[in-house]
């Protein structure tokens, strides 16, 4: 139960004293540390030159990924599109999310997720549904900390024939941080101008020859610049969590290897919502005159989760030099949420705020009008959803007719429920009435915020079970030509049931049902994809390929506010790609580029009811440039580009033929460099800059809105500053969006769901390395 407003504020103060204590002990060790090296190192007749170098000279290089063929190869000798982005990388732009992070890859874009409380992208012009975690699928739900990314591998395309039912768009596959031989140890604060308070903890090393351990953890208790402003105070919006993660890997012997890694969260999320559309009574909308920081929700607006991902890694090479992989993995997680948001405006303003009638007298419509008038409504979802996922591959190399390959030949389960309730506030749950509605003027301060009770109106239970079986092989016929050609059987099935207790009439009037409605679920299908590509050596700087690949996808029925989707049959995509790959200078220079048309069909999305409907085809045509330079050594530029040109083709109701997809931009750049000094006094002194370019994007399928574009700059130093032995300590300053630029990073498909970007950010952190 949320405490009263007063005990919150009293809490919350207590708990920042205490937070900044021990936070302030925790920058002092170091400097203990130090002053205690110095003693020694006076009281020394001769002293040994300590070198230092912060980081590796090629930082942001990463040559090898096994995402798109199943074994680890070098992303230059692939016919596809490979990013891989390293935790150097995370470290120096000081990423906050998962977010953050893929922004590096320009095909990859923001969308909503749930008022930021999920990590939702979409890549190509298309929704990500699921991400990856060590080659094992988990929901999109699934919040990931930084501080436990080795490396993100992006996959641009269809990645079905290895890892099934995902997105045409491509995959993000997240690859954790694991056991090593060699201890390591590491301590990092992170503060920001706005009250980020964050501790991370990382442990590496040897139990003995034959076990490795590594245990990650993190605790965060922040608040951000967004707040709910009323009549009873200031509330700041929080994010609190707690990870900890701890890995074990054993190794008996030269031929097997046993990981079992488990990652234990718990989160508490705001629901942000953001700002909205204003319509000026012409249908011309312009995002509302409201300052940059108000949250137009309540202070009760909160998700808590709890997640819990088992992960059991086993590789065994055979004594022919082939090697079998089992993997299994079970995700867990159960979560409660609670929001105020707005559903409506409002022509008129009502006779009475507190009657039901009289405000959806007042003429309620779609979007803000110049009034400023709006209706909020408040929600509810309870969900307990798990993933199974086991999967066993077989990969080596083998000769036949003179030419050498590569092969995998893998099986995978995967077998997902959910359990979900929905719930609205209602003014009288057991008669016919309307949801509780509170109107706001967006521009003033909100009367006394309450957390009201909220009744179930639908509760579905689904279980759905996933089966595939694929092969993939990879030929060196010459010296220069290499092939790619892939194969996958996919089947699942689905059963389930969803029962209604309210119908609902456009989301405002609820109607209880005298007998509840039940829909049984059972669907099943199958679908067969491929892939196929080559890639050709011009010279031994220049690499040119062209590829083909298919995907599949079900459309499973869901539930959104006692909205019942039905069953549909599933997506099928195909994506026909061309491009080169080069590395010049001895690879001081290298460049990537990729053009592209993916066609998508049975594609599924929403209506205005919330309801899943099926949209139609649609496609995604464009080009993607990927660049690293390093002529100067200490220094490293990453760029990317990406330019999209997404359409729906076909629509359900034909209205939105020709249409951009919503929160895809047309152009999209990102651009980071920084210089480490290598020698001399300043060796480990590191400078970073950065920028990234959005193109105005729609707001929804319907084209009837526009977010503006925007260009976001980043600066940040750092210098390692050497203590004794191998201790070093990391201090990081930086300034993010240093222009102050305001800008909205994404719609939820509507004008009342317009995510704000972050202002202009000072932060500092010190990481403890020994």
């Amino acid at each position: 139960m949320k405490k009263t407003v007063v005990a919150r504020i009293v809490d919350r103060e207590n708990k920042k004293k205490v937070i900044g204590a021990w936070m302030l002990s925790l920058f002092a060790i170091p400097m203990v540390i130090a002053a205690d090296a110095n003693t020694d190192a006076d009281s020394t007749e001769q002293l040994d030159m300590l070198v230092v170098r912060g980081t590796d000279l090629s930082r942001y290089e990463f040559d090898e990924a096994e995402s798109a063929t199943g074994f680890n190869a070098d992303i230059d000798e692939i016919p596809r599109t490979v990013q891989v982005i390293p935790e150097q990388l995370i470290l120096d732009q000081n990423s906050k999310d998962l977010n953050d992070v893929l922004s590096n890859s320009a095909a990859v874009t923001r969308s909503d997720g749930f008022g930021g409380a999920e990590t939702e992208v979409n890549i190509r012009g298309i929704g990500n549904k699921y991400l990856f975690v060590d080659g094992n699928p988990v929901s999109s739900r699934y919040n990931i900390d930084v501080a436990n990314i080795e490396s993100v591998e992006v996959v641009l395309g269809p990645a079905s024939v290895l890892h099934g039912q995902v997105s045409p768009g491509g995959m993000v596959n997240v690859v954790t941080k694991k056991p090593q031989v060699e201890s390591a140890y590491s301590v990092q604060v992170d503060l920001d101008e706005y009250g980020k308070q964050k501790l991370t903890l990382d442990s590496t090393g040897s139990l003995s020859d034959e076990v490795q351990y590594r245990i990650v953890m993190s605790g965060e208790d922040s608040e951000t610049f967004r707040e709910v402003v009323t009549e009873d105070g200031t509330f700041n919006t929080e994010r609190k969590s707690l990870m900890v993660s701890p890995s074990l890997s054993y190794t008996p012997d030269d031929q097997n290897t046993f990981t079992v890694r488990l990652s234990h969260t718990e989160q508490e999320l705001p629901i942000d919502r953001g700002t909205v559309m204003v319509n000026d009574g012409n249908d011309n909308f312009s995002i509302a005159d409201i300052p940059r920081e108000r949250m137009l929700g309540s202070e009760y607006d909160i998700r808590d989760s709890v997640e819990d991902l088992l992960q059991f890694d086993w590789e065994h090479e055979l004594k022919n030099g082939w090697t079998n992989k089992f993997k299994a993995g079970y995700y867990e997680k159960e979560f409660d949420d609670y929001q105020n948001r707005i559903i409506r405006g409002l022509t008129n303003t009502p006779a009475d705020f507190d009657d039901e009638a009289s405000i959806l007298g007042s003429g309620p419509v779609n979007s803000i009008q110049s009034n400023n008038l709006a209706i909020r409504r408040a929600d509810s979802n309870d969900v307990k959803a798990s993933d199974l996922f086991i999967s066993n591959s077989l990969t080596g190399d083998f000769e036949f007719a003179g030419v050498d390959n590569t092969l995998y030949v893998g099986a995978n389960l995967h077998s997902k429920k959910e359990d979900s309730k929905d719930g609205v506030a209602l003014v009288t749950p057991n008669a016919v009435g309307f949801f509780d509605a509170n109107v706001i003027d967006i521009s003033a301060t909100q009367s006394s915020n309450s957390k009201l009770s909220t009744s179930t109106i639908s509760h579905s239970n689904t279980t759905t079970n996933e089966i595939g079986l694929s092969v993939q092989n990879l030929s060196y016929l010459t010296d220069r030509l290499n092939v790619l050609a892939g194969l996958r059987y996919d089947y699942y099935d689905l059963e389930g049931k969803n029962t209604n207790y309210y119908s609902v009439a456009n989301l405002v009037q609820y109607t209880p049902l005298t007998t509840p409605e039940t829909q049984d679920i059972d669907d099943s299908n199958d679908n067969v994809s491929g892939q196929l590509g080559a890639i050709y050596d011009i010279n031994d700087d220049l690499t040119t390929y062209v590829s083909y690949a298919e995907s599949f996808q079900p459309n499973f029925p869901s539930v959104t506010e006692g909205v019942y989707s039905g069953e549909f049959e599933p997506e099928t995509a195909k994506q026909v790609e061309v491009g080169f790959k080069s590395s010049f200078f001895d690879d001081k220079l290298r460049l990537g580029v990729s053009a592209y048309k993916l066609e998508r069909e049975n594609v599924a999305g929403q209506d205005g009811d919330n309801k899943i409907v099926i949209i139609g085809k649609t496609e995604s045509n464009g080009v993607d440039i990927t660049g690293t330079v390093q002529f100067i050594e200490g220094l490293n530029i990453l760029a990317s580009y990406s330019y999209i040109d997404a359409e729906i083709v076909k629509s359900n109701d034909g209205e939105k033929d020709g249409n951009t997809p919503y929160n895809i931009p047309e152009n999209k750049a990102r651009l980071w460099g920084s210089y480490e000094i290598q020698d001399g006094d300043l060796a480990g002194l590191g400078f970073g800059l950065g920028a990234e370019y959005v193109d105005k994007r729609f707001g929804n399928d319907a084209n009837t809105f526009v977010l503006p574009s925007y260009t976001v700059y980043d600066a940040a130093v750092w210098y390692y500053l050497p203590l004794s032995g191998e201790m070093k300590l990391r201090l990081n300053a930086g300034i993010k969006n240093f222009t102050d630029e305001t800008y909205y990073t994404a719609s939820g498909s509507n004008v009342y769901r317009i995510s704000v970007g972050d202002p202009r950010t000072f932060y500092a952190t010190a990481r403890l390395e020994f």
